[in-house]
């Protein structure tokens, strides 16, 4: 349901990394004058022509949702028709009257936590476009997909060929790297070149690349540090793990801290790849707790650890 802003206005999808403008060829419409808008297609039975959701789906590379939701339930990482958007924000960058041009921000996922960040998704893109020679060397067939997704896009035009052209980038991934939701190759390529980790023996084939980039982006000195400091300043200078509680400056000393790790609070099925991890998509626990965290698939919550831990003292 888009905000009364679009009221009677036309809608473009402006893709600031690829520095693209998508007529969506839809509007915003109030047909008996009560209620919110609604989107209207310019052509509404024209199936060569995909639904703003559904637009913003392909150009971002991810699986095409069910229209209704059935089951109530989701699973991770995400496939064609097994899940249900929830909510789509936007940012609107320009509005002439006539047309509003909107950024994609955020997608989320019903029945899930799950927030999807959109600009990450078109920055993996054009990542992929602009290293496209490095992917060609080892994979000719996933290379000529991308670029005619690339290619789809650069029409600027709403096609069912960027659904299409998207789903096959899907297929050819899936089939070489695992299914891993991931919108970027160049991320998978460099998880490749990476040394295994303990973590891909429990989540097999189709999760050990998630494992290998969740691990190692764990490992980050510097955006481990970056958290570190950060719920530091937060709670008066004192780091403390958010698991269980341990002062490890009190009970260690002046070097206690190196006790503590960073831990992605996102689940490694639902960890997207080539996004910029921030510094509060992380936790700060010890190490006795962050092995507990990861003992189970998917890897129990902070928060449960926490409550649980609270509850047996």
């Amino acid at each position: 349901m888009p905000a009364d802003s679009l009221l009677d206005r036309h809608i473009a999808i402006f893709l600031e990394d690829l520095n693209l403008t998508i007529p969506a060829e839809v509007y915003g419409a109030n047909p008996r004058g009560q209620g919110k808008p609604r989107l209207r297609k310019d052509e509404g039975n024209n199936r060569q022509k995909l639904h703003l959701p559904q637009l913003v789906m392909a150009i971002a590379r991810l699986p095409s949702p069910a229209r209704e939701d059935l089951t109530h339930t989701v699973t991770f990482p995400l496939t064609s028709g097994s899940f249900v958007m929830d909510e789509m924000d936007f940012e609107i960058i320009d509005d002439d009257g006539m047309v509003a041009t909107l950024e994609p921000l955020r997608v989320s996922v019903r029945n899930s936590d799950y927030r999807i960040n959109l600009q990450d998704r078109i920055s993996a893109i054009a990542s992929d476009l602009a290293n496209i020679s490095i992917i060609r060397a080892k994979h000719p067939d996933l290379a000529a997909a991308i670029e005619a997704h690339g290619n789809a896009l650069r029409s600027e035009e709403n096609s069912i060929l960027i659904r299409t052209t998207a789903d096959s980038v899907n297929r050819l991934q899936e089939s070489i790297f695992g299914l891993t939701n991931a919108g970027s190759a160049t991320s998978l390529e460099d998880a490749e070149a990476k040394p295994p980790v303990d973590e891909e023996e429990i989540f097999g084939r189709e999760g050990r690349l998630l494992a290998r980039i969740h691990v190692y982006k764990e490992r980050d000195r510097s955006l481990a540090g970056r958290a570190k400091s950060f719920y530091k300043s937060k709670n008066g200078g004192v780091l403390v793990c958010e698991a269980c509680g341990l002062d490890p400056v009190k009970m260690y000393g002046s070097d206690g801290e190196r006790c503590l790790e960073a831990h992605h609070r996102t689940p490694i099925e639902q960890l997207q790849p080539d996004s910029i991890t921030r510094v509060d998509d992380l936790a700060v626990v010890c190490a006795s707790c962050h092995r507990i965290i990861h003992s189970r698939k998917p890897c129990i919550p902070v928060s449960e650890l926490a409550a649980s831990l609270k509850a047996a003292s």
